[in-house]
């Protein structure tokens, strides 16, 4: 399966040291951030994201909800995991460059995962990512950011995937029934 990076229509590198500031980090040029985890929907369609692992972004039907508001993300294919930005009455952000860092992906290296997107002040934003592929599922940090083409950083947040044992209340939610 390819990597599934989702961002939805309708509606992150920096340095280890930033992960034990403020997390999440938001700017005045956002009005609201979500995050949390999801259950992963199908894409509508695929969109080029060439500095990504799998070369694609997922572009997924509706916003989805955060069943769990939490920074604790279980490593299991068909969890997402991410954040719901809205722009500051009229300031949207176009060109927004969102950098995900994680762990190397053991068959290729990669730490680190970007794509170009705007934030609107009307409606919301997604980034997030879903596990689509064993060789994605990495325990450890993983960070999302959004910088501006000016350099301006709309946001920070610190997410920490664990074992899939450690959430089994993610795993009834999305599946049913604990997976193994």
């Amino acid at each position: 399966m390819r990597a599934t990076l989702t961002f939805c229509l309708t509606l992150a590198a920096v340095a280890p040291a930033a992960a034990q500031q403020a997390n999440p980090r938001i700017s005045e040029g956002l009005a609201e951030l979500l995050y949390g985890v999801y259950c992963a929907q199908d894409p509508l369609r695929e969109d080029p994201a060439p500095d990504t692992a799998s070369g694609v972004i997922n572009i997924v039907p509706t916003v989805p909800d955060f069943q769990f508001r939490q920074k604790l993300v279980p490593a299991e294919i068909g969890i997402g995991f991410g954040v719901v930005a809205t722009a500051a009455f009229g300031e949207p952000h176009d060109q927004v460059t969102v950098i995900v860092t994680h762990p190397p992906y053991p068959e290729t290296g990669i730490t680190v995962e970007s794509w170009q997107t705007d934030i609107e002040a009307v409606g919301s934003s997604l980034m997030g990512f879903s596990f689509d592929s064993q060789s994605e599922l990495v325990l450890g940090e993983w960070t999302f950011s959004a910088v501006t083409p000016e350099g301006e950083e709309l946001f920070f947040i610190a997410f920490e995937v664990v074992e899939p044992a450690l959430m089994p209340q993610v795993m009834e939610t999305c599946f049913g029934s604990f997976l193994s």
